[in-house]
């Protein structure tokens, strides 16, 4: 017989359940009180709060696998990027931890470990409100098809995108619609309150795109459900969405919102290219124009963007523009054949440089 030797024992933790739920879903009541989130979920340890204070950079990752009924289960491992199939407990403390997925946007729970020994799902401390990580819709998200929803009793989806001047991404950014339409209580359907419908805030992702949804119609506006008359004009709504910049917060209103349609908030902007003898494109070129101090610079391509505010132009407008480029070199060129349009991205002729 071969003797064993234990090197080294580590007692097996039980397995807990950890509660995601898709907050869209749950609020518009498609999938039950407890829908599972779509796609895949990951949950990074981001750092440790108790009983020392350090980060984890990169995070570590939760073990986790998903059961029939939708949970998160783990029991208490965690694994790194580098090496996924070596599981190692995690020490007694407490820690933030990210929920991740594809379609959401991130959110993060206080974790205390080990839970208590009683206990079969992981607590959350929230005061009235199930043990539950409520996803919230992010840009990528399969949000309903409102062209399907009839006299305009859907709900309503506002979507856009932040970027600077020169078109890059701004993202970690919350917005919000200010002043949202007072919730009504039609008798005929379930009851909703603000609090359940939280997806009039949200957060720029990484490629600056955002998405805020009003819940459906009956619910934000008491006009009649089918309006009289034959050919009925929609029925819109004034949207203020504020945009909480860095440098300070910006209303921008939507004068006229169709409700129970899919609205995109469009950037007003210009775009080209600089180039000098033979096509070769010119980096480093600065891009400046007539209508204000926005400024930008073509890419190692040649290719410049150059955005508006978006409230710096009223809806429908067309202003005539002259854009000037200045090579590294010192040359200038001028054009004023081109006039930006609100809301849309207008291509200047190519400037070329001999």
């Amino acid at each position: 017989m071969i003797d064993v030797q234990i090197f080294h024992q580590v007692p097996h933790s039980r397995y807990v359940a950890l509660g995601v739920v898709d907050g869209l879903a749950r609020a518009l009541r498609t999938l039950g009180s407890v829908p599972p989130p779509q796609g895949e979920i990951e949950c990074q340890i981001v750092r440790q709060t108790a009983p020392v204070a350090r980060t984890f950079d990169p995070p570590r990752i939760l073990w986790t696998f998903r059961n029939a009924t939708g949970f998160l289960i783990t029991d208490g491992t965690y694994v790194t990027r580098e090496r996924r199939h070596d599981r190692r407990p995690l020490g007694d403390g407490a820690y933030d931890v990210r929920v991740r997925g594809d379609v959401y946007e991130d959110a993060e729970f206080a974790l205390a470990w080990p839970v208590p020994p009683d206990t079969v799902r992981i607590p959350l401390n929230q005061p009235g409100k199930p043990d539950n990580v409520e996803l919230r819709p992010g840009p990528s998200y399969p949000l309903p098809d409102v062209t399907l929803a009839r006299l305009q009793l859907g709900p309503t989806i506002l979507r856009g995108s932040l970027v600077t001047e020169a078109g890059d991404p701004i993202a970690g950014t919350a917005l919000e619609i200010l002043n949202p339409p007072p919730f009504l209580a039609p008798p005929e359907l379930p009851p909703l309150v603000a609090a359940d419908w939280p997806f009039m805030e949200a957060t720029s992702s990484a490629r600056g795109d955002w998405i805020l949804v009003l819940p459906p119609r009956r619910y934000i506006n008491n006009t009649a459900e089918i309006p009289p008359g034959m050919n009925p004009p929609p029925i819109t709504m004034p949207i203020t969405v504020r945009i909480h910049y860095d440098g300070g917060p910006l209303d921008l209103l939507l004068p006229n919102v169709e409700l129970g349609t899919d609205v995109a908030v469009r950037n007003t902007a210009l775009r080209g290219q600089v180039v000098g003898p033979g096509g070769r494109p010119i980096a480093g070129a600065e891009i400046t124009t007539s209508l204000g101090p926005q400024t930008s610079r073509s890419r190692d391509n040649g290719l410049w963007f150059l955005h508006y505010p978006l409230d710096q132009f009223p809806p429908g407008s067309i202003t005539p523009v002259t854009v000037t480029a200045l090579a590294p070199d010192g040359a200038t060129a001028n054009d004023s054949s081109t006039s930006v349009k609100s809301g849309a991205t207008v291509v200047v002729p190519t400037f070329h440089f001999s």
